[in-house]
């Protein structure tokens, strides 16, 4: 069994299985076969520009010429998973290894939620975009205009 690198055999499995799904059982061998070439080329067609709607927010955000908006969200996450790091991790082996008691550091409950949200909002913007949707909500969650 070999790997389909091109996407055509999970399409071409797709179409089939549509055609063999909602089209009359009546219907000749020759009209199912045209009718899951038609369907395969639509499906091609969706696939073809998702991908060029992925591909065409992925060369706009490097083009981006203000370098701060383009990176201010990855960076806040970036520095929480610093922060989060250092309180839990790289100061207890400090402790442990100096023999020094660890001074009591938390993070506060308003760094977990703010945090917290930063990432959410930034990954479901993210994701959404990436799947192609736009919209007034999704450029106001990515700050994409």
């Amino acid at each position: 069994m070999g790997f389909d690198l091109t996407g055509i055999g999970s399409i071409a499995d797709l179409a089939k299985g549509l055609v063999d799904r909602f089209l009359p059982p009546a219907m000749t061998g020759a009209e199912k076969a045209q009718a899951q070439l038609q369907m395969q080329e639509i499906l091609e067609k969706r696939e073809t520009t998702l991908i060029d709607a992925q591909k065409s927010i992925i060369v706009s955000e490097m083009q981006q010429a203000d370098n701060f908006t383009k990176r201010a969200r990855p960076s806040l996450v970036y520095s929480g998973l610093l922060f989060i790091f250092l309180v839990h991790v790289a100061f207890p082996i400090a402790a442990f290894f100096t023999s020094k008691p660890m001074p009591s550091l938390t993070l506060p409950t308003e760094f977990w939620w703010a945090w917290g949200g930063v990432c959410s909002v930034w990954v479901v913007g993210r994701s959404a975009e990436k799947k192609g949707a736009a919209g007034s909500v999704i450029s106001l969650l990515t700050g994409n205009k």
